[in-house]
């Protein structure tokens, strides 16, 4: 078989690959930056950690320090007096010591920078606190708004990994804003740092504080004075930070390790340090290998399937072909049989769509011919055609409703028969059958014939040949119809008229049984002139008519006979050059809902046309 053949699918299952591997490579991209940005915002919730903790817990040095300047006596800044204060004051000094974790050492300074009381350190010691607080009372006498100081970090080889110290300065002031003094507290840093320790820290990652002037390092995880996080000058995060950022994040990697690490950092707004946290990319990226090597082991097993699929794809083109054209035979011999027939035969899919429909189909319903040849369109477009070019006359007025109950109907689609009137007066018979697999085959044949024979063999049935009226078994089921409506009060009341042609036998025997057949026809006539729509008009036999006037009285009916009779006084049968003239006598009962059946009114109503007959014909009698 010639590969041209298999080019279309080839093609497709070459793009199939190809997009799967752009898939597979995109979602590997996604994946790596997913898995970075996880890490990042791990760290930018860890910095945002330090940043509330640290702020809290200096808060509480900064209150504590302005609470002992404030309950420290005024007279306990003197040099002279300190032996007499030396209790309280370091007293007191011990109380927040104890108090306040945070806090190390307590010194309290008179305003030359003289060391008055301490915690550890004897007085007058010339040491490095001493160096700070000269500066810090030179920084608080310029600006008599400070109200706290913080010295910077202490250079790392002073440091020990039990205890860090940061001094934190307070004025104490008189009430004209004269600084009298200081109170000076080393913050405790190792009770920072047992913070760090708790928090959720992978491998190779780094957490820190630092000054935000000096970027000397306060307190870093793990513990190790031979690096800085590489936070040298000039380097990424220690330049935004000088720029004025307050919060960031960075991507960068540190020349003391060479680990590629993911920074967030965050400046304290009310104290001059900033927290880095920086997350390892190695450790991000842990997850992320697992799935890339999965992802390359997936692209090799597609590409042998790939070969495979190759293989089989020939194979099958082949037996697709010879099935191809099995099918395409038998269509056509399926086609051509449909055509054929003179029954018309439509067929939809599951989804209610036009597939097909024959010839005959087509011949039926000649409004919706050029639909008809349009598969894919749905049976409820169709039927809306059908309605809007009036093709089914039942559904005038209420098409909505009419074409929803065609819908529900279908939904069955037992196969059984029913028939349809068309406007052009043909009656059609159709049924629909659902097959297993959800298709829907229909049927539809042409019954106009049968329903005019039908329609022939009704009013044969129940019409009287001679007079067009209704037969005696016709007026009699209509009048026990009438009875019934009486007797359910469906009707308030009705009346029964018996009418017999007066002197009929005469008319036969003088002018022939012919003449007496026309004047019947003529008295029919006259009858039905004056019938309403709702009236019934019957020949009971011979000479002898019933009439039946729903909704009439007594009244109402004398009337309307009265009015009979004169019309037949009036309007004699023209025969040839002769005219013959009749009468008609007339008996009149009411329908009573007490009557057994319909022989008793029309037996009232004979009974009273025996009275009128014996009272001199053409006239009316009431029963």
């Amino acid at each position: 078989m010639p590969m041209r053949q298999l080019r279309v699918p080839l093609f497709w299952l070459a793009s199939g690959y190809a997009g799967l591997v752009l898939i597979l490579a995109w979602q590997l991209v996604r994946g790596h930056d997913l898995a970075l940005e996880r890490a990042s915002d791990h760290a930018d919730h860890l910095v945002q950690t330090l940043d509330a903790q640290l702020s809290g817990g200096l808060r509480r040095v900064e209150s504590s320090l302005h609470q002992i300047a404030q309950r420290l006596p005024r007279a306990a800044l003197s040099p002279d007096a300190r032996g007499a204060h030396a209790g309280d004051v370091l007293s007191l000094l011990r109380s927040y010591q104890e108090s306040f974790p945070e806090l190390g050492q307590f010194f309290v300074w008179d305003r030359s920078g003289r060391l008055l009381y301490g915690t550890s350190l004897q007085p007058g010691s010339a040491t490095l606190s001493e160096m700070g607080a000269q500066t810090a009372l030179r920084v608080l006498r310029s600006d008599t708004k400070a109200n706290i100081l913080y010295a910077d970090a202490l250079d790392m080889a002073s440091m020990s990994a039990d205890r860090l110290a940061v001094d934190v300065y307070a004025p104490v002031r008189d009430g004209s804003g004269r600084l009298l003094g200081l109170v000076n507290a080393t913050l405790n840093l190792a009770h920072f740092r047992r913070w760090f320790m708790e928090m959720d820290l992978p491998p190779d990652s780094l957490l820190g504080v630092f000054g935000s002037r000096t970027h000397k390092p306060l307190m870093q995880h793990p513990l190790d004075p031979g690096f800085s996080f590489g936070l040298s000058a000039g380097e990424a995060v220690q330049r935004r930070i000088n720029a004025g950022e307050m919060v960031g994040r960075a991507h960068h990697t540190p020349a003391f390790d060479g680990l590629p690490r993911l920074y967030a950092f965050r400046k304290l707004e009310e104290h001059p340090f900033y927290a880095v946290v920086g997350m390892s990319e190695r450790d991000a990226l842990k997850g992320w290998h697992g799935e890339l090597l999965f992802i390359v082991a997936a692209v090799v097993l597609l590409a042998a399937l790939y070969g495979f699929v190759l293989m089989r794809m020939r194979a099958i083109q082949v037996q697709r072909i010879a099935a191809r054209r099995q099918a395409d035979e038998a269509s056509a011999l399926l086609r051509d049989a449909l055509e054929s027939i003179s029954v018309g035969i439509v067929i939809y899919d599951a989804q209610d769509q036009l597939i097909m429909s024959n010839q005959a189909m087509k011949d039926l319903y000649q409004e919706i011919r050029h639909l008809l040849d349009q598969p894919g369109i749905s049976f409820e477009d169709l039927t809306r055609a059908a309605l809007a070019s009036g093709l089914f006359p039942e559904a005038r007025g209420h098409e909505e409703a009419w074409l929803a109950e065609r819908l529900q109907s279908r939904r069955a689609a037992s196969g059984l028969p029913y028939e349809q009137e068309l406007r052009d007066g043909r009656w059609v018979q159709y049924s629909d059958h659902r097959t297993s697999r959800g298709y829907l085959v229909g049927s539809r044949i042409d019954i106009t014939e049968r329903k005019q024979l039908e329609a022939e063999l009704r009013e044969q049935a129940s019409t009287d040949a001679l007079t067009g009226l209704a037969n005696r078994r016709h007026f009699m089921q209509s009048l026990e119809s009438e009875l019934e409506r009486v007797r359910r009060r469906n009707t308030l009341r009705a009346c029964v008229l018996m009418l017999d042609l007066d002197h009929f036998k005469r008319v036969n025997d003088q002018y022939g049984h012919a003449a007496g057949d026309s004047l019947l026809r003529h008295f029919a006539d006259l009858l039905r002139d004056e019938l309403r729509g709702t009236d019934t008009a019957g020949r009971l036999g011979g000479e002898e008519f019933a009439v039946i006037l729903p909704g009439s009285g007594m009244e109402d009916a004398r009337t309307w006979a009265q009015r009979l009779c004169e019309a037949v006084s009036a309007r004699p049968l023209a025969w040839g050059a002769r005219h013959i003239h009749a009468t008609v006598s007339v008996g009149v009962a009411i329908l009573s809902p007490d009557d057994g059946a319909a022989d008793a009114a029309l037996s009232r109503a004979d009974a009273a046309l025996y009275r009128a007959k014996e009272a001199g014909r053409n006239r009316v009698e009431m029963g």
